[in-house]
């Protein structure tokens, strides 16, 4: 963004933290954190110089109400610099339980206001995920939100909604329209999401312990692409409609009634294994993570959607760590209709499929049907694939968190959950909560690292005859 000039020639970005350092010190750990991803040359061409020129530290505790008044007089400061009011941004990259002590520090010291005019007109908070840890604590920190901030000021970001892939759902549904006319439950079977991970939770076992898969994975990346992939066309191309018919969808989901969450609901938690010929420990062999951990690494679950679009049309979702390779796929599944013409022939098993893979190499597959060459007239299935590394190989691919900065720098909350769509992944959530507080699970750890995950998942989809399209 430096490099590119997007941001303008005098800007601030201030570090403010526990940790006591001066802002030289502030400016060579950035530097070196950089230096991770770019050699010296490479970090110049980006317009290092005029970053760090930009950047500053104040050191504070977070419960405390000084460090904050010391930071809006440098706030002020820099107001006076430049002779205006200078657009806030309060990001908080911090754990979540001090979202709302930093919350109430803004609003008593004013930082809040901006320059001082008795309005946040000129700032912006910043929220990562998780946004709250069920659904009543989400909405006791809404309502502390609500009480200095209004929703358009309000960015709860998950940076999956900035991934180039995700994006590209809307224009894959809605610009084609090939595509729009069968999306519905006469012509898709089910619907398959899968987000696997390689890795376990190096550096974050503090804050993963104690939260799980459900909710640092399924309550938001995973709703959220359900939610793209099975909204219904918004009105037009804006913030709100796009949002609209978000949380439209996220609403619709069918809550799980407690007694049935066993039945359509997996948990697991990885155990020793290999990947990649290394040996990888379990999950409670992790150093600080609790020798009878009942935290899940992994979540398998199948939903219905109550919109007319979905009636009776299942949704199998699955996130997990360590398992056997690092994808993010999701797969529209049609009805196999094997036409009367084929009959004494037979059709393959699985027909039309529709991937849309986010990651690794993004792109979009599509399987269908042909007859493979030879004498004999047989149907077998073979796979077309779109590549956005082939493709588009001249333009550069933007990382999720600097599209996700543009957007919010420009005011553009598209990207951005709103309170509504929010509410509605907790309140699915929370039931399946609730009953795993009550019944803690007597079979953990219950995969191998380098697995699929547990057995369960797989009987999960297998009971409705069908079966995991990655394995």
């Amino acid at each position: 963004m430096t490099k590119e000039k997007f941001l303008p020639e005098k800007f601030y970005i201030v570090g403010f933290g526990r940790r006591e350092m001066k802002t030289s010190e502030f400016r060579e750990t950035i530097h070196t954190a950089l230096l991770k991803y770019f050699d010296e040359k490479g970090l110049d061409s980006y317009g290092w110089d005029r970053l760090s020129n930009n950047l500053y530290y104040r050191q504070g505790v977070f419960e405390e109400k000084e460090p904050y008044q010391k930071l809006a007089e440098l706030l002020v400061s820099f107001d006076k610099e430049v002779g205006a009011c200078i657009t806030r941004y309060f990001y908080l990259a911090t754990p979540p339980q001090y979202y709302s002590t930093i919350i109430s520090h803004l609003d008593h010291s004013k930082l809040a206001e901006g320059c001082g005019q008795g309005t946040a007109k000129w700032t912006r908070i910043l929220i990562e995920k998780p946004f709250g840890q069920d659904a009543e604590s989400a909405m006791e920190l809404e309502n502390q939100l609500a009480k200095t901030f209004e929703e358009k000021q309000i960015y709860r970001i998950d940076h999956y909604l900035g991934k180039e892939a995700i994006q590209n759902i809307i224009a894959f549904r809605f610009a084609n329209g090939i595509f729009e006319p069968v999306w519905n439950k006469d012509y898709i079977d089910h619907v398959q999401i899968t987000m696997a991970e390689m890795a376990g939770v190096e550096g974050r076992i503090g804050f993963y312990e104690g939260v799980g898969a459900l909710r640092d994975v399924m309550q938001n990346h995973m709703l959220a692409m359900l939610s793209l992939v099975a909204m219904e066309q918004p009105s037009n191309f804006s913030a709100e409609s796009v949002r609209d018919a978000r949380a439209s969808t996220l609403t619709s989901i069918k809550l799980i009634d407690e007694e049935n969450v066993d039945r359509v609901v997996v948990r697991g938690q990885y155990g020793p294994g290999v990947i990649k010929g290394a040996k990888i420990v379990g999950y409670r062999q992790e150093e600080k993570v609790k020798k009878n951990s009942s935290t899940e690494t992994y979540v398998a679950m199948k939903v219905f959607l109550e919109q007319a679009r979905w009636k009776g049309i299942p949704w199998y979702l699955r996130t997990g760590k360590r398992l056997s390779t690092n994808a993010v796929e999701i797969s529209i599944v049609f009805k196999q209709i094997c036409h009367i013409l084929f009959k004494e022939i037979g059709c393959p098993e699985e027909g039309n499929i529709l991937t849309l893979r986010i990651s690794p190499n993004p792109g979009i597959k599509v399987r269908f049907i042909v007859k493979p060459p030879g004498h004999e007239f047989k149907l077998s299935t073979t796979d077309m694939e779109f590549s956005y590394k082939k493709s588009f190989e001249k333009e550069k691919e933007i990382d999720a968190y600097e599209h996700i900065l543009e957007e919010i720098f420009k005011a553009d909350q598209m990207l951005f959950n709103r309170s509504d769509e929010m509410h509605a992944a907790w309140k699915f959530v929370n039931v399946i909560l609730k009953h795993w507080e009550k019944n803690l699970p007597g079979n953990f750890p219950n995969y191998d690292a380098g697995s699929w995950g547990p057995k369960g998942a797989d009987e999960l989809i297998r009971k409705d005859g069908k079966h995991w399209l990655l394995h």
